[in-house]
């Protein structure tokens, strides 16, 4: 019988200990499995992380697109830059949304611009990719890295991660519509009044309305080419399409620094953000073009873009000092 009882007793200690670990092994299941992240959050963290390899895959390409053609045509400095303006712009907007994932800015109506400027960059320049001799198949990964790339991040900007439909937005065609009429809106508005004639934000609408002045020439010659009686060539096209796709970068990323001064956005410190970086960038290609159109003749465009080169370098290398440098900023005001 005493045998019996210390059976029992043993039996049920150890029934006791064991359930005792059975319930400490299942909190710490349910801790674990709370600590885990869920299959959506997986998915949406590898999406994020896709979208930042492509806008640092086509950053990279079009900066290595940019050095051939300033190797290639280094006889010709003025002409080299200005071939190599457009490729220069794609890269520096591309750099420009690296980390626009990872911080949830894709959502602003600048990244949604950029990311629509961006892909009709690419597709454009996988149309026109014949006037492409050297490094075509780096062009060609660009432009489709590029036109793919940014189409995701906008429909991830318009839907949001999950892909879902976010509150208050409309479809993609009523936003592409909906955005171009408020931009084109938002350009002549400017702060202060009559005051606001000589700040900031009137130097880079005067830039925007520049830039949209010549892509809409631009399209109306290839619109006129293409319509007309005689046979339409690919050596009249292509380099009007070339064209058109860097003046359409540059008047998005010109609207896209007077909106950042307007709001006085934080953008992140480095060259990455606007105005800093990315108005570096338009003023760098503003510049090649201001050159270019000296030596064709046409002084009075070229005299303009030169001036408005000026302005955008001034203020991008300022703000970029108030950003990084602001105790030496302070102290010299003092």
């Amino acid at each position: 019988m005493i045998k019996t009882g210390e059976g029992a007793a043993a039996a049920t200690t150890a029934t006791l200990l064991r359930s005792s670990s059975g319930s400490s092994d299942s909190s710490g299941d349910e801790t674990t499995a709370a600590a885990s992240p869920t299959k959506m959050e997986t998915k949406i963290a590898g999406r994020k992380k896709r979208v930042e390899v492509g806008y640092k895959i086509v950053a990279s390409a079009y900066a290595l697109v940019t050095c051939i053609a300033l190797v290639k045509y280094r006889t010709a400095p003025i002409p080299a830059s200005y071939i190599a303006a457009g490729p220069w712009m794609a890269s520096s907007v591309a750099f420009h949304l690296v980390g626009s994932g990872t911080n949830d800015r894709l959502t602003s109506g600048a990244c949604k611009r950029l990311n629509l400027a961006l892909a009709s960059f690419g597709f454009v320049g996988l149309l026109a990719k014949d006037i492409v001799t050297t490094g075509q198949p780096v062009w060609i990964i660009a432009c489709l890295v590029a036109m793919v790339n940014s189409i995701k991040g906008y429909g991830y900007g318009l839907k949001g991660w999950d892909l879902k439909m976010m509150d208050g937005n409309s479809g993609a065609v009523g936003d592409i519509v909906g955005g171009t009429l408020s931009s084109i809106a938002a350009v002549f508005n400017l702060p202060g009044g009559a005051s606001g004639v000589f700040s900031r934000s009137a130097g880079y609408a005067a830039l925007a309305i520049t830039f949209g002045a010549m892509k809409f020439a631009r399209l109306y010659k290839i619109a006129a080419h293409v319509f007309s009686a005689g046979p339409s060539s690919k050596f009249v096209l292509t380099p009007l399409a070339f064209q058109y796709k860097k003046l359409l970068l540059l008047t998005v990323a010109a609207f896209t620094l007077k909106e950042a001064v307007d709001q006085n956005d934080e953008w992140p410190k480095g060259w990455g953000g606007a105005p800093i970086g990315l108005g570096f960038a338009t003023s760098v290609a503003t510049g090649t073009m201001a050159a270019h159109s000296i030596t064709k003749g046409s002084l009075y465009l070229g005299g303009w873009l030169a001036f408005l080169t000026v302005f955008s370098a001034v203020d991008g290398v300022n703000r970029w000092t108030s950003v990084n440098l602001p105790v030496k900023v302070a102290k010299k005001r003092a």
